[in-house]
Order: C-alpha cells, then sequence, then structure tokens
C-alpha cells in the first residue's frame, strides 16, 4: 500500500513539472466559437496545464492582432494566437514565430495535412503555426420555410439570386441576413465576384492584383452586382455582429445568409439541423469552388522558456490528436484539417465540404479567401476592405470610382 501511495506521489509530481499556463491569444466569444474553445480547454486541463483567456472581441481579428503586437514588441508574448493565413508568414518574417516541435510530431502532421495547410502553417520548412479546422466561404444558407410558402425555387445563379429576393422582400423577409463590418462587406463581394466571372479572374484580381482585371469592365459589373446585394439586406444591419445575423436566418426574419460555415456550427448551437432546419447550397455560380479559410494557432517565441515551449507541445498535441480535430469541428462547423478523419459522424453540409475540398484540390478549384487573410498580405486585404466598405455603403460612388481608387491603393501598396 505504502509503494503504491509512493508511487501515486511521484507520478503526479512529475505531472506538475510540466504543468503550464497556456495563454491563448483569441477573439472567438460566438456560442459555437465558445462551445468549441472549451473542449480545447478541457483537453488541455487533462494533460495538467491551465488555460488563460486572453480574449480580443471583433469577429475579423484586426484588433486582435494590434494587442498582440503590443505584447510582443513589449517582451510578454501568450503561448498562442489564432491566426489566419498570410498573417502567419508575415509575424514569421517579423522573427515572432517559433517551431519548438518534437520530430515525431512533425512527421505525423506531413503525412496527414494536405499539401495546401503544410504551405500555410510553414515558414522555410518549418511548422509555425498548428491548424484546427478549414472553412469554407462560399456557402449560401437557406431557411427553406420561406421557401417553401413563397414555391421559390433555391437560387443557382446571381439573376436567380435577385429575382428570388424581390418576391421574398415583397413578402415581408429580409432576403439576405447580412451585418455591415467590412470583413462581411468583402466576404459577400468576393463570392459573388467568383459567381458571375470564375476562379481564373478570382486569381487575377485578388492574388495577382493584375491591374487590367481591377479595372476591366468585369470589375465594373461585379461591382454593380455587389452594390444591388445592399437592396436586399435590412435598414439595421450596420455594426451587426454576423452571428446576430444568424440569428435572423434561424427565426425566419431572413431567409438567406451568406458566410463560412462558422454560421452552421451557430445555427446548430441554437438548435438547428443541417438539411432540414437548414439548407447549405453553394452560392450561385460557384459550384465546385472551395474558397478556403484556415484557422491556425500560431506558436509565439518564447525567449528560452522551457516550462511555456513544453506547454506549446501539449497545445500542438490536443489541436493534431484525430478525435479532437472530429469534435472541435462538428461544434465550429467546419472540417478537420487531417485528412484521415472518418467523416461519416458529421453532417451533410460538412460532408458535402469535405467531398468538395477533395475535388477541389485535383481541378484546382481551391481559392484562397481575401476577406480571411488566405490570399493577400495584411496592408493589401486592408485596402480591399477600406474600398468595397466605402462602394458598398456609399450610394453616391460610382463603380468607375471605386475600381481607380482600389487599383491607385494596391499600386501605392505593391510600391
Amino acid at each position: 500500500m505504502k509503494r503504491t501511495l509512493l508511487a501515486s506521489s511521484v507520478l503526479a509530481l512529475s505531472m506538475n513539472c510540466f504543468a503550464a499556463t497556456v495563454e491563448v491569444l483569441h477573439y472567438w466569444t460566438s456560442e459555437s466559437e465558445s462551445a468549441a474553445l472549451n473542449l480545447l480547454k478541457q483537453a488541455l486541463a487533462a494533460k495538467g496545464d491551465t488555460w488563460q483567456d486572453f480574449t480580443v472581441k471583433g469577429g475579423g481579428g484586426e484588433s486582435a492582432y494590434s494587442v498582440l503586437q503590443t505584447r510582443m514588441i513589449a517582451g510578454n508574448p501568450p503561448t498562442a494566437a489564432l491566426m489566419e493565413g498570410k498573417f502567419i508568414q508575415e509575424w514569421s518574417a517579423l522573427g515572432f514565430l517559433s517551431s519548438p516541435y518534437t520530430k515525431e510530431q512533425t512527421e505525423t502532421w506531413d503525412r496527414v495535412l494536405p499539401p495546401l495547410i503544410r504551405q500555410i502553417t510553414q515558414y522555410h520548412g518549418e511548422y509555425v503555426a498548428v491548424p484546427v479546422n478549414n472553412h469554407r466561404i462560399n456557402w449560401l444558407w437557406i431557411n427553406p420555410k420561406p421557401f417553401k410558402s413563397l414555391n421559390l425555387p433555391i437560387p443557382t445563379t446571381w439573376d436567380e439570386f435577385f429575382a428570388v429576393a424581390d418576391k421574398l422582400k415583397a413578402a415581408g423577409y429580409i432576403p439576405l441576413a447580412h451585418g455591415g463590418q467590412a470583413w462581411q462587406d468583402a466576404t459577400l463581394f468576393e463570392n459573388i465576384l467568383l459567381g458571375l466571372e470564375g476562379g481564373q479572374f478570382y486569381r487575377d484580381v485578388f492574388e495577382k492584383l493584375d491591374s487590367k482585371a481591377i479595372t476591366s469592365d468585369r470589375m465594373i459589373r461585379v461591382l454593380q452586382r455587389f452594390r444591388q446585394l445592399h437592396d436586399d439586406i435590412d435598414p439595421k444591419s450596420a455594426g451587426r455582429p454576423w452571428h446576430e445575423s444568424a440569428e435572423l436566418l434561424y427565426n425566419g426574419k431572413a431567409a438567406m445568409m451568406i458566410m463560412g460555415d462558422w454560421a452552421k456550427g451557430e445555427l446548430m448551437q441554437m438548435g438547428a439541423v443541417p438539411g432540414k432546419d437548414f439548407l447549405c447550397v453553394a452560392t450561385p455560380g460557384t459550384e465546385g469552388y472551395f474558397i478556403y479559410g484556415t484557422d491556425s494557432f500560431a506558436i509565439l517565441q518564447q525567449n528560452g522558456n522551457s516550462t511555456a515551449v513544453e506547454a506549446q507541445r501539449h497545445l500542438a498535441d490536443v489541436l493534431m490528436d484525430p478525435d479532437f480535430q472530429r469534435r472541435f469541428n462538428q461544434l465550429k462547423g467546419s472540417i478537420p484539417v487531417r485528412n484521415d478523419i472518418d467523416m461519416s459522424t458529421f453532417d451533410v453540409c460538412a460532408q458535402k465540404a469535405a467531398r468538395v475540398f477533395k475535388a477541389a484540390e485535383k481541378s484546382d478549384r481551391l481559392l484562397p479567401s481575401m476577406a480571411h487573410s488566405m490570399a493577400a498580405d495584411v496592408q493589401t486585404k486592408e485596402v480591399f476592405f477600406r474600398v468595397l466598405n466605402d462602394f458598398f455603403t456609399h450610394p453616391n460612388q460610382t463603380p468607375e470610382q471605386a475600381v481607380m481608387q482600389l487599383n491607385a491603393a494596391l499600386m501605392a501598396v505593391k510600391g
């Protein structure tokens, strides 16, 4: 008995030696985001670590990055930070991120992560961030009740979308649930641009920043249609958080919503069932495409703090665990980044997203989201945000003025 007690005491002591406080900066505050994050907190607690929230509100994360930069410059980094796409490369170039993982960890990741995800989370061939999910951005969420009551078809083209929207509005519904924030406006824009002009034009505008494409008649037409969307949202949309728009869709006040599949996670938290209480279809004209946005936890340089480094490895083990990936993404609304997860226990929308992702990988139809930091650096994204938001909310500005303003600002950023 004494030996058993002694052994237990030694084991507890050895576990406590590696226990650490894991401080993570994030901006996940909605019901579904909080539920997914709580799962992470519980998994870390099982390893003996203590979670410390470093929450900065703001759905797009812009405020969070500003706060994080202040912390890093002051030499007081958190353990990790929620980070998207191009931000990971930029912060790595500044020397703020590190790669403390073991060889065993990274060899496993190399086997189970798609090439796209490895590219996003590596810098000079080393992992500096741990990916946790993969969101499809080009979803049109449908509350089927208004469509059934008015006998309306689900739109597959933008002409059909606007025709349906007019009938919904005449019947007293909000055609499109939307929050008037710059990142949400940009999300609408990249969807309508892809749906109207296709993948190559999408790449020309958002990846190549091609002046000919940006100032073309095609871009003028996209902006005209983009402006038309403003007539299909309600007057109270200005500044509305995305999860409140999802609630409008859930309660039937709104009939449609264009948003990444975190909206599905929120709807499910409200009790809605995918495929029954709401439908998931590609935004008009984008069937077969997958505009992607991946959330990762960037690992911050700890200046030789071995306890903090051990905690970072614990965090990575949890985030990449297959069972955690399954449960986390079922709550978040996304699909796992690991390609060896059985999708049979996921909802119908997630299963469709997984199929589209695999097919899009093979057909060059995976497209990085501009609105969610996958396609462009910080300065470039901010230009798109500012110009598109100004155009969308100021009806006196013409599309011709907007493209000239956009092109001039992007040329200045390119130097």
